[in-house]
């Protein structure tokens, strides 16, 4: 799950699970996947040759050097050390602040351990200017950015700006 949108986007590692259960998900094998994932659809899709990636820490301040939790110093520092020699990475960035720092740093794409980590305050930037597209499938699957919304069927409520961004997304792209 990738929200784009053609400033910036969003790659939560989880989508739909409980907060309790995220730890138990990331890995190095993860963090990789979503790393390799990325950086073909930028390059080979959307054609652009270079992109940063800011990597998020799971805890407050990035566990505060394992006295709020130990996930960045046994996982997430290692596996960015070692997908730096691959790719332009940067972090672990603290979550509090990592929107504040996407401009100055320059980052393309920031990685998220989970849904809302990420979601939040893409949306709040970007409200519906934005594409979910499923990355690392044979093929680019794309759909707005939101849900489907089943409790405002027929009320006649429903923001279509999504939605025409995929379409436009897709007519461009040729996906």
């Amino acid at each position: 799950m990738l929200l784009y949108n053609e400033n910036f986007s969003v790659l939560p590692l989880t989508t739909h699970i409980p907060l309790k259960n995220v730890y138990k998900e990331i890995s190095f094998k993860k963090i990789e996947k979503a790393c390799k994932n990325i950086n073909y659809f930028y390059s080979k899709i959307l054609k652009r040759k270079k992109i940063k990636i800011g990597i998020l820490g799971l805890n407050p301040h990035n566990g505060e050097n394992g006295y709020i939790g130990t996930e960045e110093k046994k996982i997430i520092i290692p596996t960015i050390k070692k997908l730096k020699k691959k790719y332009s990475i940067i972090g672990p960035l603290s979550p509090d602040t990592s929107f504040l720092q996407r401009n100055k740093l320059k980052i393309d794409v920031l990685i998220g351990h989970y849904h809302d980590q990420v979601l939040t305050a893409f949306k709040t930037k970007f409200d519906l200017d934005a594409i979910n597209i499923t990355i690392g499938l044979p093929f680019i699957r794309i759909s707005p950015d939101h849900g489907i919304g089943t409790d405002i069927i027929g009320k006649g409520i429903a923001n279509p700006k999504s939605f025409k961004n995929a379409i436009k997304f897709f007519s461009k792209y040729n996906v």
